[in-house]
């Protein structure tokens, strides 16, 4: 399905925004599609968030923003032996600002877990599969050059080498953050990977308050969260395309077209299981050897 649309969900702006379904004026006979970015974790709740896809060269102003989330629908998940439908929460640190969660299982493993939306009369439908988890075994920080306060994170890991594996990671910095948010450029499968002993520089996640002192790197003092995922290849061409096209066109709230590749059923976007491994570190300007290595770290 290609439509130049541009994906709301992945932007994060700092604007006060009301659910409500839209009305769209537009000049053109461009019809907006339900966009979903949804996911379920190893060990954690279904989380979907749905909004209004808008076409390339719209207006952009707090109205038509106000417009994007779409609230009322209903979203149920089901593991093929039992399902729930997910309840609209507010969330204000992220656009849409509403997301749809559950509360009665959690995702498991291995397990596929099917996704279905219900909105004016329409369905939308997706699946996924929780891949397992892998678990870093160590990180090195390392001073960046001509720097005395930015530090490059590289974790080391197990690749299993009997199958096709895809990483995604997320992080966040502790004071700062509220939640995980998408690390810059990390989204990697193992064809790049060295087998069995892997690594895999780990970068800042972009906020939307760092515009223009945004670096890729860690600060001297700050206790960081990384959030390190096995996906499918689903989700790891959804991601890679996302990031391509930030790179491509210089603007990381908005991708130039969003011809991105998804796997939702008469809509746009990604219903995607991540098999998560959970870490806390502290970046400690003290360790400025080349090759050090931390195993003092925490698993969340």
């Amino acid at each position: 399905m290609k439509q130049f649309v541009r994906y709301l969900f992945l932007c994060l702006l700092s604007l006060s925004i009301e659910g409500c379904d839209p009305k769209w004026d537009f000049t053109t006979d461009y019809e907006p599609q339900v966009v979903v970015e949804g996911s379920i974790e190893s060990n954690g709740f279904a989380r979907v968030y749905l909004s209004y896809s808008k076409a390339l060269g719209s207006t952009w102003d707090s109205l038509s923003i106000s417009e994007i989330p779409l609230t009322t629908a209903r979203v149920e998940v089901s593991d093929g032996e039992k399902s729930e439908v997910l309840t609209l929460r507010s969330e204000d640190h992220r656009l849409p600002y509403f997301v749809y969660t559950g509360n009665t299982f959690r995702g498991e493993p291995g397990k596929r877990y099917f996704l279905r939306i219900t909105h004016q009369g329409k369905d939308l439908t997706a699946e996924t599969t929780v891949p397992a988890p892998i678990k870093i075994d160590s990180f090195a920080i390392q001073p960046c050059a001509g720097s005395d306060t930015l530090f490059q994170v590289t974790a080391f890991f197990h690749d299993p080498q009997e199958e096709k594996n895809y990483y995604k990671l997320f992080t966040r910095a502790y004071g700062k953050d509220s939640a995980y948010y998408n690390a810059f450029m990390d989204t990697v499968s193992d064809d790049i990977l060295s087998s069995p002993t892997a690594q895999i520089n780990i970068f800042r996640a972009f906020r939307h308050t760092e515009l223009n002192k945004y670096t890729p790197f860690f600060v001297s003092g700050e206790e960081v969260g990384i959030k390190f995922t096995q996906v499918n290849e689903e989700t790891f061409l959804f991601w890679k395309e996302y990031e391509n096209e930030v790179v491509n066109n210089g603007n990381p709230f908005f991708p130039n077209t969003s011809n991105l590749p998804g796997n939702i059923r008469g809509g746009l976007g990604i219903w995607a299981g991540y098999g998560v491994s959970s870490y806390r570190l502290h970046i400690n300007s003290t360790k400025k050897l080349p090759d050090s290595r931390l195993s003092s770290f925490s698993r969340l």
